[in-house]
């Protein structure tokens, strides 16, 4: 689970932004709660955050920067490139050119505190650490010395001296030379297999990132084998009045040489298909299964069923409405959630092209069937009707904004006072919160 998240300095946000996972009192309804076991007792952790604010705010800027911190930590860097970080355009002296992402998290039964620090050339620090009955204590530590010199000290809370894993560990921390400096330990770690590093890792890659152009990958694929999940995004999509009553996946074999003609494929292309012994690939938003063998293509779509004039009738993807589209993006997270889900869902513009009973319906339905598991979402939207106190507590909502010096900066509701019965949504509209659009005056 995400206890709190830290970034500084990376696009529209400058200083420090804070965003927790934490209750600020004591919360009745524990349907919005989990409780985890920590080594400092019992800590309750929320499981959804909802952002609110104006265009232009940074409200996907920061998952984006979640976005860039998660694939930095769990995909192998090239020896000697720059980081590719995108810092604040403003250039705030005292942020030295660096950018800090720091996460606070919980998996596998223990806290860990892990953060990195990066210029555009090189990882300036990183750090592990982890929750004791006396607090945080150091994994491992690595700064930058005055002449760009990457210093690493491992503890003995990572591993004992005389084991397996901390010899290796000491060999990796030597072998971390200049080329290396735009590289994590943490990376180099996991990828030679130490296990400790491997369950830091591991949560990373459970973190699923869904903008509105993402789709769901693999999707018909799941439709044509899965029957359990078929019949549930039916059944769904039937109960949310789309018109669709039932979805299915059709297959038909085509020749690769015709549809390269076809879709007019660019050559690069063609040429990373034709190295693939098997795969899928997604092209235009349709799924093709590729095999070597017989230069035969599998082209596999999905197939929405309406009821029009008491007729049945097939519809492609691209025949659907961009709400049931928006629905198809949504859905699959509700499948299947049981006690062993440990993912984080970060959804930008949740409420995109669905009406306000839609998005309610998918966030209750978040609660509801993500109960005694570790999943969470976090979401941004701009459907103010969606700040409810009656379907959110206050920890839950956040307002996002640009202050004077065109800094993204976060506050969540529960910084002000709140009274029983208090119409918040109008509060919200009449700039009690900020983070709402200030349209100025003139033609």
């Amino acid at each position: 689970m995400l206890l709190k998240y830290i970034v500084n300095n990376y696009k529209s946000i400058g200083h420090d932004i804070e965003f927790s996972m934490f209750p600020d009192e004591e919360i009745l309804d524990d349907n919005f709660l989990t409780t985890i076991d920590t080594k400092m007792g019992k800590w309750k952790v929320l499981r959804r955050g909802a952002f609110f604010g104006p265009n232009a705010a940074g409200k996907s800027n920061f998952i984006k920067s979640i976005e860039f911190a998660r694939d930095y930590i769990v995909e192998e860097k090239r020896s000697g490139k720059a980081t590719g970080i995108d810092q604040f355009k403003g250039e705030f002296d005292d942020l030295n050119n660096v950018t800090t992402f720091q996460f606070m998290i919980y998996t596998n039964g223990d806290v860990y505190d892990y953060g990195f620090s990066l210029d555009r050339i090189r990882v300036q620090e990183e750090w592990l650490m982890i929750l004791t009955n006396k607090g945080f204590v150091p994994m491992f530590t690595r700064t930058t010395d005055k002449e760009n010199k990457t210093l690493i000290e491992i503890t003995p809370k990572f591993a004992r001296s005389d084991s397996k894993e901390r010899k290796l560990a000491e060999v990796l921390k030597d072998s971390m030379q200049e080329n290396q400096r735009n590289q994590l330990f943490l990376y180099k770690l996991f990828d030679n297999g130490i296990k400790r590093a491997e369950k830091i890792v591991s949560w990373f890659e459970n973190v699923k990132i869904i903008y509105p152009n993402t789709k769901i990958q693999g999707l018909p694929i799941r439709v044509k084998q899965d029957e359990d999940f078929r019949e549930f995004l039916s059944k769904t999509l039937s109960k949310l009045d789309t018109g669709v009553f039932n979805i299915s996946a059709s297959a038909e074999l085509i020749d690769f040489n015709d549809l390269i003609e076809e879709m007019e494929i660019p050559k690069d292309i063609v040429n990373q298909i034709e190295e693939m012994e098997m795969g899928i690939v997604n092209l235009d938003g349709k799924y093709f299964i590729f095999s070597e063998k017989d230069n035969r293509t599998m082209f596999v779509q999905l197939k929405f069923e309406h009821h029009l004039n008491n007729e049945v009738y097939k519809f492609n993807m691209e025949d659907e409405s961009d709400g049931t589209k928006r629905l198809l993006d949504l859905l699959p997270i509700l499948f299947r959630m049981d006690n062993s889900s440990d993912t984080i869902y970060f959804i930008d513009e949740l409420d995109r092209s669905l009406h306000t009973k839609l998005s309610k319906y998918f966030l209750d339905k978040f609660i509801r069937n993500s109960k005694g598991s570790s999943s969470q979402i976090v979401f941004t939207a701009h459907d103010v009707n969606l700040i409810n106190l009656n379907e959110f507590i206050k920890e839950e909502i956040w307002f996002i904004e640009k202050n004077q010096m065109g800094e993204t900066k976060l506050k969540p509701l529960s910084d002000f006072d709140i009274v029983e019965e208090q119409d918040i949504l109008k509060d919200y509209l009449n700039g009690r919160f900020g983070a709402v659009p200030v349209i100025r005056g003139g033609r």
